[in-house]
């Protein structure tokens, strides 16, 4: 006689193994360029974002040096939401909210100085279209 547990651990395994790529890695081989500024105020500048072997990578918070940072998604019927956090050894985190549709990404983005992680200096948007 099995046990119950058994034949439990070979499901949540297969399960597991199945539905991984939807949630690690997902939106990888994507490129979105567009517009980004503060939270409720236009545009101040452009960036372009990339979503590559299950990182997330601004180009434009590159030059702070923030590296890219591993991203997790979870899919909404068509939409895929995803987070990711990227460090700067100099200037701290920035975590990154988000929303693909289509060929259409959103976001919401806010960084939190090196060692001020309980006030963010700056929340700021993203939209942008597949490249």
């Amino acid at each position: 006689m099995k046990k119950p547990w058994t034949r439990g651990s070979i499901v949540f395994f297969l399960v597991t193994l199945f539905c991984l790529p939807a949630f690690a890695g997902s939106l990888d081989g994507k490129t979105f360029s567009g517009e980004e500024g503060l939270i409720g105020k236009t545009a101040s500048g452009n960036d372009v974002v990339v979503f590559e072997d299950g990182k997330f990578i601004s180009n434009g918070c590159k030059e702070w040096g923030f590296s890219g940072g591993e991203y997790t998604t979870t899919n909404d019927g068509d939409k895929v939401h995803f987070i990711a956090d990227t460090y700067s050894e100099k200037y701290g985190r920035i975590t990154w909210t988000g929303t693909v549709v289509g060929n259409h990404l959103d976001a919401t983005y806010i960084w939190y100085d090196k060692g001020k992680y309980s006030k963010p200096e700056q929340v700021k948007w993203f939209s942008g279209n597949i490249k």
